[in-house]
């Protein structure tokens, strides 16, 4: 159980607005103080993500799929006793398990500066099966974001990839769901060989999105 007054922090998927379900997530430690950090203001940060106002002395860091990506890759920044939670993470997003090659993301940022609701489309098909009442919500709140700040994540996310175990696992969880097409459970139980120790839980019934995974 959390401490009253913890700082949680939340960082968002490629393209996504954790706050759209601000209500919902905030149930998972209500007596804490949460900020969900725009994606706009994750990808400025992605050589040093603890740049970011507040991550440095946050007791709880949720990281969802491209979110937990770049956590992993900042992990010798991670401070003493910061507690980790993962969403749908991975150690390599074009690895044999995803549907995605460096090849077609890199197709996908050049097409997201000049058309940006095409390239969208083409990720929301990965899963559109299990988006739900979610989909308009979340295309409408990419659809907003800056197009340069879109193809300059999903170059991140074609050039880097996780090749070394991480140093300290301590107060790391992983959590993924069963039914998630956009990060196969296969692709996430790859970083196992990245955080020994750490355990690995899944949810059943649960797809990409993160109130189905905490909830």
């Amino acid at each position: 159980m959390a401490k009253s007054n913890e700082k949680w922090i939340w960082l968002p998927d490629w393209a996504s607005d954790l706050s759209l379900w601000q209500d919902d997530l905030t149930e998972v430690e209500s007596s804490a103080d949460h900020t969900f950090v725009p994606y706009e203001t994750m990808v400025d940060n992605l050589e040093d993500l603890y740049r970011i106002p507040g991550l440095a002395k946050a007791d709880v860091v949720v990281g969802w799929g491209m979110g937990a990506f770049l956590l992993l890759m900042n992990n010798k920044k991670k401070p003493a006793g910061q507690r980790w939670t993962l969403l749908s993470p991975y150690a390599d997003f074009c690895d044999e398990e995803s549907d995605w090659t460096e090849t077609n993301l890199h197709f996908m940022a050049r097409q997201m500066q000049a058309t940006t609701e095409p390239g969208l489309n083409s990720f929301a098909e990965q899963f559109e099966d299990e988006f739900g009442e979610w989909q308009d919500d979340w295309m409408d709140a990419a659809k907003k974001m800056n197009a340069e700040k879109l193809a300059k994540g999903i170059s991140y996310l074609a050039d880097n990839k996780i090749v070394e175990p991480i140093g300290d696992c301590r107060e790391v969880k992983v959590i993924y769901g069963r039914m998630d097409r956009a990060v196969p459970p296969a692709q996430t139980l790859k970083l196992q060989a990245f955080l020994p120790g750490v355990e690995f839980k899944e949810r059943p019934k649960a797809g990409h999105w993160p109130p189905q995974l905490l909830l």
